[in-house]
């Protein structure tokens, strides 16, 4: 559902993100602010679905959600995003082709959704959003790069207490069965690392 955001909302939100990126003037706040809209999103919500083509870019104020692809009818997650973090469709929205990954909440969630067309705009007319754009793509880009260099690299045991190391309250919101793919082992496996805390 759509909902009109009370102005200090708005404000508190921008005012996390640009903390944790990069500033942005008061005049580029003020045009941003025009096309942001915000959503009051329930568990299971899919905010993007495989196969399609999308624009759209999410901001996870409060809540969670996760990426994941089926093949062979097995679903594997591989993106978690919860409070204060990005998450979009990469082949979609860098690439402009049919999503390869479906997006969805796992707990009622407040997301701000961003369109790419306005968000290249800003960015070609304010240099400061062009910097914070980069910011939360390269952060993005580490993010994944670096679950790819653990699935490859650490023990089972590692990759557990990295997760955790990483998102403290993951078993609170995503369930065993996600969290047993993200890290590339099965649930039984998962159930005995959790035995051994």
């Amino acid at each position: 559902m759509y909902l009109p955001l009370p102005p200090k909302m708005l404000s508190t939100i921008i005012q996390k993100i640009t903390e944790a990126y990069s500033n942005l003037s008061d005049e580029t706040i003020a045009t941003w602010k025009k096309d942001i809209k915000i959503l009051e999103l329930k568990k299971g919500t899919q905010l993007v679905k495989e196969g399609q083509l999308t624009n759209k870019l999410y901001f996870i104020y409060t809540g969670s959600a996760k990426a994941y692809h089926l093949k062979d009818g097995k679903l594997i997650t591989d993106w978690f995003a919860f409070d204060n973090q990005f998450i979009c469709a990469i082949t979609g929205y860098f690439l402009r082709a049919p999503s390869e990954h479906c997006i969805e909440l796992t707990e009622d969630s407040t997301v701000l959704e961003f369109e790419r067309e306005k968000l290249t705009e800003l960015s070609n007319t304010y240099h400061d959003f062009e910097r914070l754009t980069r910011k939360v793509i390269t952060k993005i880009m580490l993010q994944l790069q670096q679950r790819v260099v653990y699935l490859q690299f650490a023990t089972a045991q590692e990759r557990y207490e990295f997760l955790l190391k990483t998102y403290p309250k993951i078993e609170q919101q995503i369930s065993l069965g996600d969290i047993a793919s993200y890290i590339g082992i099965t649930q039984e496996t998962l159930s005995r690392l959790r035995a051994k805390k």
